[in-house]
């Protein structure tokens, strides 16, 4: 999940053209994922299983030239723009893999094929199945627009030392379903709220700024069949593609780069309008739930083995289910909007000085592994 979220700011970091490779930095940050309700809980387990957290996870990233390492307790990743490759590492279990651009490149292009046979073939079991039904299939178009709001003096403050203003970007994914043969009717919106706090000063910026334009120039290059931008991190779906670029082309008219950035994912149901203030606050609820129920954590008395963790994957089960059952007990309950997903990444520190060679290669002792991402 940080690793979606960092690959998320590469993507939309303003790309301003400066020659600043000489000096390195090292950024201190800390970021926390929230999912809302039983599934949350589910999802906090098996993180835990895994011996990974979504919470308050201290990252640490180090820049140096056209080389860039983000480092937490668990893993790693190193890009290097010279070598045109991307090295994962694994700190758990003590193992590195190593991936250039080109075989990144032929391994989505792989997936993709992978997926458009998947596809023909469920299409032609239907066929074979029900041929006179084959192609009275329903219709799903999906529409984006992008909204910016800039607050002014009373979105201002100051993070890691540096003077910051806030900015939202909302990108709204508007889908439209249609049967065969009827008009087509709205049946919900996606929304992702992007609350930037942007930092036109920070020391690191245009540094950071001139690394990643020159990523994406390389990623341009070896991403052919992918266009541009985000279209390699969102392949899936071009239309979530064309409203992420637009949001980039927004960040793009504002000189600075996030030093907070929260990302909120929410569901609005048909015939509603999105609230930011109600998002917002929805964010702050979540956040002191879970402190609330971190603190409970404490006091409670540990299960060890199987069984302790057999208990906590039941309870967030019966949580998951007694929210689905309260939401079902009568359709005389009203839609709302819903917070599914809320992530910070907060920067603490940002120190310059020079960063070692070595920072960018596989840590000693470490065994190289098979690349679990492709």
């Amino acid at each position: 999940m940080q690793n979606l979220q960092r690959n998320f700011l590469i993507a939309i970091v303003l790309l301003l053209p400066a020659p600043l490779f000489g000096q390195g930095f090292t950024t201190q940050s800390v970021v926390d994922t929230r999912i809302q309700g039983g599934i949350g809980s589910l999802v906090d387990i098996a993180a835990r299983v895994s011996g990974r957290s979504l919470h308050d996870v201290a990252t640490t990233t180090y820049l140096q030239g056209q080389q860039l390492r983000t480092d937490d307790a668990t893993s790693g990743m190193i890009i290097d723009l010279k070598a045109e490759r991307m090295i994962e590492i694994d700190h758990k279990q003590k193992t590195y893999s190593s991936v250039t651009f080109a075989e990144m490149s032929a391994a989505m292009e792989r997936a993709r094929a992978s997926a458009a046979q998947s596809r023909a073939k469920e299409e032609a079991k239907a066929a074979k199945a029900d041929p006179a039904t084959a192609n009275k299939k329903g219709e799903v178009n999906v529409k984006y627009r992008v909204t910016v709001d800039r607050p002014g003096s009373s979105g201002s403050g100051m993070i890691a030392g540096c003077k910051a203003e806030r900015m939202f970007i909302t990108i709204f994914l508007e889908a439209e379903a249609a049967a065969e043969g009827k008009k087509a009717e709205q049946v919900g919106t996606m929304v992702f709220l992007l609350d930037q706090w942007i930092a036109k000063d920070a020391p690191q910026g245009r540094a950071l700024a001139e690394f990643y334009r020159l990523y994406a120039q390389k990623l341009g290059r070896e991403f052919r069949s992918q266009v541009q931008g985000l279209q390699a991190l969102f392949a899936t779906d071009a239309r979530l593609k064309d409203g992420f670029e637009a949001a980039s082309k927004e960040m793009q008219k504002v000189s600075g780069i996030p030093l907070r950035s929260t990302t909120h994912v929410v569901l609005v149901p048909v015939n509603m309008t999105f609230d930011r203030a109600l998002t917002l606050n929805a964010a702050a609820e979540l956040a002191a739930a879970a402190a609330k129920s971190a603190e409970a954590e404490k006091n409670k008395k540990p299960k060890s083995g199987f069984g302790g963790f057999l208990s906590s994957v039941v309870s967030a089960a019966e949580d998951a289910s007694k929210a689905m059952d309260k939401g079902n007990q009568s359709n005389n309950t009203p839609p709302k909007q819903t917070t599914l997903l809320v992530t910070v990444d907060e920067t603490q520190s940002i120190s310059p000085g020079a960063v070692a060679e070595a920072m960018f290669a596989a840590p000693a002792g470490y065994r190289e592994a098979k690349s679990k991402s492709f």
